[in-house]
């Protein structure tokens, strides 16, 4: 098969791909394979046919090999990275390798797209933007913006405290409703090294008008560090965890003027959100935390209904009867909760200046 043919032939298993017919993809691409087994766009190509067809682990090798053959191919380290992180399962020889090798492609993914440059940020992301740069031209030196990732390594010591865990996890099978708070989450060591990774890294990517930045693993989120939390939280909370697998993560940074985020469910099993900025940088103790209530998100709901539809999610609430709690910020707290359970932003006022802005990470384990 000369390459013009090949060409040929992969835009016409694309086009079955995109038309919902996998199964004539994978068949087109296999045969490409075939005569071009070094042709990283083919094995990426049957990567995704396999997937559409519910073949997780020969859609894994796919895209690795794709990465063998071509180990900057943004595209396919985010979908690699992505597909181990939401569908991988764990190896029982070396249960957290899922994790590293997801990761590793979401930071190779954020280098490759975010280090060569990027457009002018919008004006309401502006005041951030120099927010960061006046920091990282005092702590790291760096007087031009450009991609950067602050130290976001492994720690010697836990990252995880222990003395909670009794505690947390007799509360957590005795609450009707599944919301539990865990104070002291996180070791001292542990929370101040995650800080400053917030803080010296450009993974604030996604811009939202209520005022809110959301960091993603394939904007660099996905540091060594929180993969050791993840681990270490797996390893202390079987009683609240069981032997689900995290699925997915996120971080946002708040402009405390503005709002937050609005009313929603996550597409989860069990959500683990916790607050790492100082609490010398609220100015309203009694609030600046979350709101969640006691009814979730139909099972027939769509993600699209429950995640971006502040007002329909809040429609249904009062139709329900619904009652909220409202559980105040505290720096290093959890709020640990059934992911279908509708929740949002409490209202917050923090101190102005860029390290007091309100920061809080989210861990969703198992599928919803």
């Amino acid at each position: 098969m000369t390459d013009r043919a090949a060409d040929a032939v992969l835009h016409q298993a694309f086009g079955h791909t995109q038309a919902g017919r996998p199964v004539e993809a994978e068949v087109l691409y296999r045969r490409v394979v075939a005569f071009h087994p070094d042709m990283a766009e083919a094995h990426a190509g049957l990567a995704l046919a396999l997937l559409l067809q519910g073949k997780t682990d020969a859609a894994i090798a796919c895209f690795r090999r794709a990465l063998e053959i071509a180990p900057d191919n943004a595209d396919a380290l985010y979908k690699l990275g992505n597909l181990l992180l939401r569908e991988g399962r764990a190896d029982a020889a070396a249960p957290f390798r899922r994790i590293e090798e997801s990761f590793s492609c979401f930071l190779r993914h954020a280098r490759l797209t975010f280090g060569l440059g990027e457009p002018p940020p919008p004006p309401h992301r502006l005041r951030h933007d120099r927010e960061q740069q006046a920091y990282l031209a005092q702590h790291h030196g760096l007087r031009e913006w450009k991609f950067h990732l602050a130290d976001g390594s492994r720690i010697a010591s836990r990252t995880v405290n222990e003395a909670n865990v009794q505690g947390a996890v007799e509360q957590w099978n005795s609450s009707k409703s599944q919301i539990i708070v865990i104070d002291n989450l996180l070791a001292e060591e542990a929370l101040e090294k995650l800080r400053r990774y917030c803080w010296g890294s450009t993974i604030w990517r996604v811009t939202h008008p209520e005022g809110y930045l959301t960091a993603m693993p394939e904007h660099g989120l996905a540091c060594p560090l929180i993969a050791q939390i993840d681990e270490e939280m797996r390893a202390l909370y079987p009683g609240i965890l069981g032997t689900h697998l995290l699925r997915y993560l996120w971080a946002f940074k708040y402009d405390s003027r503005l709002s937050g985020v609005g009313t929603h469910a996550d597409p989860s099993l069990v959500t683990f959100n916790y607050w790492i900025t100082a609490d010398e940088a609220n100015l309203d103790p009694e609030h600046g935390g979350l709101t969640v209530w006691d009814v979730g998100a139909p099972p027939d709901w769509k993600s699209p209904r429950y995640i971006g539809d502040t007002a329909g999610c809040q429609a249904y609430l009062a139709r329900a009867g619904a009652k909220s709690v409202t559980i105040p910020y505290r720096s290093n707290r959890a709020i640990v909760f059934a992911s279908h359970l509708f929740h949002e932003t409490d209202r917050m006022r923090f101190k102005e200046g860029y390290t007091n802005r309100r920061i809080n990470l989210t861990l969703l384990y198992g599928r919803r």
